[in-house]
């Protein structure tokens, strides 16, 4: 993770996180969502994390999130080179996230699987 000395508040510590983890957006403004999620996940990682931001509910905590709060995360996540994963099975990979609505919490979410530094070891320069 390069240059966490830059980063404050919640991009520092999106960007300082080690393991799975929970972020809840709620009263935060899309615009602040979007700079803290840029921020946060710019750099790579040392090991896919899987990360999760709370973006939304339902009727009864609505109220809390910011209406643009997924479209601002999504916005961010991709200006930082991560993929929308509508199908599945692209978390071994890391780099992408997918949007889930947990009706036993009634939250809605977007989960992030971290991109991952590569190795030196992976290309042989032949």
């Amino acid at each position: 993770m390069a240059a966490l000395t830059s980063l404050s508040g919640l991009a520092l510590k999106i960007a300082s996180t080690t393991s799975t983890d929970t972020f809840d957006l709620a009263n935060t403004p899309a615009n602040a969502i979007s700079a803290a999620v840029e921020g946060g996940f710019q750099a790579e990682f040392n090991e896919i994390i899987r990360i999760t931001l709370v973006v939304g509910g339902g009727k009864l905590c609505r109220g809390k999130y910011d209406q643009d709060a997924f479209k601002a995360v999504r916005s961010a996540l991709q200006a930082c080179g991560y993929l929308q994963d509508t199908e599945g099975g692209n978390e071994m990979e890391g780099g992408a996230f997918k949007s889930h609505h947990d009706t036993g919490k009634n939250l809605k979410t977007v989960v992030v699987f971290t991109k991952v530094k590569k190795s030196n070891e992976d290309g042989g320069g032949g």
